[in-house]
């Protein structure tokens, strides 16, 4: 993240619209002091300074404003009173900008809020330029603490965001920088429609950055969360599998969201649907994928995958759904619990989602039942016919290693709820009459 350049911040710091000193001889006082009574804080130039104040001012108004310089910097160089601080503070804000000297500006900025006495309606601005001076300057912890007061008194410019929580991993401080993010965010939410996606595609790249991979399942469900797309859901998913171990029928429950969410985006992706599919015989998997993947134009006509799987598993769909038991009961035997689901598995591929969900209702019946496989199954089953309230229910059932699945469902159903809510009020609005 770059902080604001130094023609951009005298641009910007000569937008503040900083105090003027005036009225230092004697007879000026009155100007003086009106001034700083219409301003409501009267500031007190010292006897002992009002003189090197007025030399200051001498040399800025003269053709050579350069000489001014070093007075101000004598001047800063003192100790000083509060009041007589904030007058430095203001010269070398205002030669900084005469001269283009930046340094000069940093060390009005900082005097002036050392004094105590810059005006409320400059602390934001002053305290994210000091803070600006420090970042470039690396000083990361000094640039925290000043862009954190900005940010608490309000100021929203510049991308202040991403630049307070970028201080944090500057200094390899990850959880904190995260947690700087989430408050960012929250805020953001709070008082804006939305905060914009590129902050959680920030967030989810230092979360990557910090080589801590629950981290980064966190913020990269945080993204897709926000701003569900192919891209986000597929990295969320991505950065789940590196966080848990799946078996072969886990790994298809992946895929099966992933199909879901969008997110089989690369041919490779779906090579690994139809080989996982191809080991259980599901046929219907297979056909259905690969047909979604021809209409998203992902594989074309002469993809290898269209002859090596798609027909051959085109012409064993009637024979394998007619040997097909229509209902638990038909099952052979007193069928165990993975024989039940390995039948909804099945059904599950053929869009027979009520037949589908009976079979795994089935097995969770039986002795020594998975019964997170047997939930994830049901609520796979009733997400993909449309009926959400049971898919939540089963999916809060979820527990152990496909914990994170089940949630990332249960996100994507929120979703599927919240974009179908807008077009049913629409629906519902009547007609105008026919005049």
């Amino acid at each position: 993240m770059r902080f604001l350049s130094h023609f951009s911040m005298a641009v910007a710091l000569a937008a503040t619209g900083v105090v003027a000193i005036t009225a230092l001889p004697q007879d000026a006082q009155a100007q003086k002091k009106k001034k700083k009574k219409d301003e409501g804080s009267e500031v007190k130039i010292s006897k002992e300074v009002r003189p090197k104040v007025a030399a200051i001012q001498a040399a800025m108004a003269s053709e050579a404003p350069t000489a001014a310089k070093p007075l101000v910097e004598a001047l800063l160089a003192e100790t000083l009173g509060a009041d007589d601080m904030f007058v430095a503070g203001t010269l070398a804000i205002q030669l900084g900008g005469q001269l283009k000297d930046t340094g000069l500006q940093e060390q009005g900025i900082i005097a002036s809020l050392n004094s105590g006495k810059t005006a409320a309606a400059q602390l934001p601005a002053f305290n994210f330029f000091a803070g600006n001076f420090a970042y470039g300057a690396e000083r990361w912890a000094e640039a925290a603490q000043r862009f954190q007061a900005a940010y608490d008194l309000g100021y929203r410019q510049n991308n202040i965001e991403p630049l307070l929580a970028e201080t944090y991993f500057k200094r390899n401080m990850f959880p904190q920088g995260l947690a700087k993010w989430d408050q960012i965010l929250a805020d953001a939410n709070a008082s804006e429609p939305k905060a914009q996606e590129a902050w959680y595609r920030m967030a989810r790249d230092r979360a990557l950055a910090s080589k801590d991979a629950g981290l980064y399942a966190v913020w990269a469900s945080k993204w897709a969360a926000a701003y569900p797309s192919g891209d986000s859901w597929g990295d969320a998913i991505a950065a789940s599998r590196r966080t848990s171990q799946s078996d072969s029928i886990q790994n298809l429950e992946v895929l099966r969201f992933m199909k879901a969410s969008d997110s089989l985006r690369t041919a490779r992706d779906y090579r690994e649907y139809v080989e996982e599919a191809q080991r259980k015989n599901l046929f219907g998997d297979i056909v259905a994928v690969l047909e979604q993947g021809q209409q998203k134009a992902i594989l074309a006509s002469n993809n290898p995958l269209i002859a090596e799987y798609l027909v051959p598993a085109r012409s064993k769909i009637s024979e394998d759904r007619a040997s097909l038991p229509q209902a638990p009961s038909a099952v052979r035997g007193s069928g165990s619990s993975s024989v039940m689901m390995n039948f909804a598995d099945v059904w599950l591929g053929y869009k027979d989602y009520a037949k589908a969900s009976a079979f795994y209702e089935a097995g969770l019946a039986k002795a020594g039942a998975d019964m997170n496989r047997g939930y994830m199954g049901i609520g796979t089953a009733h997400a993909y016919a449309g009926d959400y309230d049971a898919a939540k229910a089963a999916f809060a059932k979820v527990s152990g290693t496909r914990a994170p699945l089940a949630n990332m469902w249960q996100t994507w159903i929120g979703q599927q709820s919240a974009a179908a809510a807008p077009a049913a009020a629409t629906a519902e609005v009547p007609a105008e009459p026919a005049t």
